[in-house]
């Protein structure tokens, strides 16, 4: 049952995303010829007027295919080609189509939060509210105090924090706090962690207490539970890029399915936290720069804004051709590692 929710929670996120792009297309008066949720042989399939809306056989992808949208050549278009077509409309709602399906991913991820916030009623204070005596900065720190940064790494929530101080590599941090409504920086301060009295868990020695949550308290943590998952796929895709990632920390379509279904069996409010995640993860993901991502369909029509001269269609395709075998083989090779993971347990 649970995998079967994990699938469905996949179709709701390509079903969104590809919403943003069918909704904008249509309002921009492109035709679409097809909405399609997954890939493969169709389960379900029918034609509403210019539109045939099916629901494939492989939940893990979607599409919106619009008139004109891939052109193989160079040779001139009719106008009858032209009509309604996706090259035909103007620039700016060219850029909308394609920004529109991230856009619905990351406002999905809001809504999610929010309604996850709502019957909360508390949540860990962002102001220091306990020093231990012998902490060594105590000097540095102060009760009231917010900590907004560890090194490079923003604290937008709590568990920012915790992210932030594990991710330091030599035990030296440079904090950013508030007190009082003043920024204050501190540099390389050798922080580590200690056993405080008779506790058995080594802490770093100040800690957060509890406050209540108002309406807008409610509406705040939702935006900044957001932010937070923005810096950490940005911060994940840098540790990708310099190296600093191992193969056992990616995870693919089936690696997320499994994930999603053990939270399920032990939360529904801590998956659809998850999904959340997962939704704004898409969004920002698929605003990469990355030919064959909407970001790289991005880049080339602000370049034709900015120069008044479209890129060459057998180009884009070429350029869309490589990121997609670039895509599937970064699918294929997480995905044999989530398999791999899974046999191993």
């Amino acid at each position: 049952m649970s995998i079967l929710l994990a699938i469905l929670v996949f179709g709701l996120l390509i079903f969104i995303h590809e919403l943003g792009h069918f909704a904008v297309a249509k309002a921009s008066g492109i035709v679409v010829n097809s909405f399609s949720i997954g890939f493969g042989p169709a389960l379900i399939k029918k034609q509403i007027g210019e539109t045939l809306y099916a629901i494939r056989i492989i939940p893990f992808g979607g599409a919106v295919e619009m008139k004109g949208e891939i052109s193989e050549d160079d040779t001139e278009p009719t106008e009858e080609e032209l009509e309604g077509s996706f090259l035909s409309a103007k620039p700016i709602n060219r850029l909308l189509v394609c920004i529109a399906g991230a856009f619905m991913n990351f406002l999905l991820g809001i809504v999610i939060i929010f309604f996850i916030m709502l019957p909360a009623e508390t949540t860990i204070a962002p102001e220091i509210t306990f020093l231990e005596p012998d902490f060594e900065y105590g000097e540095y720190f102060q009760v009231g105090d917010v900590i907004k940064k560890v090194d490079d790494f923003h604290v937008f929530t709590y568990n920012d924090l915790s992210s932030g101080l594990g991710l330091n590599k030599d035990g030296t941090y440079d904090f950013t706090i508030i007190r009082d409504g003043e920024k204050i920086k501190y540099d390389d301060l050798a922080l580590e962690k200690k056993i405080f009295g008779d506790e058995t868990t080594p802490r770093y020695g100040f800690s957060f207490g509890v406050k209540e949550l108002s309406f807008t308290d409610k509406i705040k943590e939702t935006f900044n539970n957001s932010a937070s998952f923005v810096q950490s796929v940005y911060v994940s895709l840098k540790y990708m890029v310099t190296g600093n990632v191992q193969t056992s920390d990616m995870m693919g379509a089936v690696g997320i399915t499994n994930e999603i279904s053990e939270r399920a069996e032990s939360s529904m409010a801590d998956m659809w936290y998850f999904v959340a995640f997962l939704s704004i993860n898409l969004a920002v993901v698929n605003m990469l720069p990355f030919f064959a991502l909407d970001g790289g369909k991005c880049v080339l029509i602000l370049w034709e804004m900015i120069t008044k001269k479209p890129i060459k269609p057998k180009y884009e395709a070429y350029l869309n051709l490589i990121g997609m075998v670039l895509l599937l083989g970064l699918f294929v090779f997480v995905t044999f590692n989530d398999v791999l993971r899974l046999i191993r347990g």
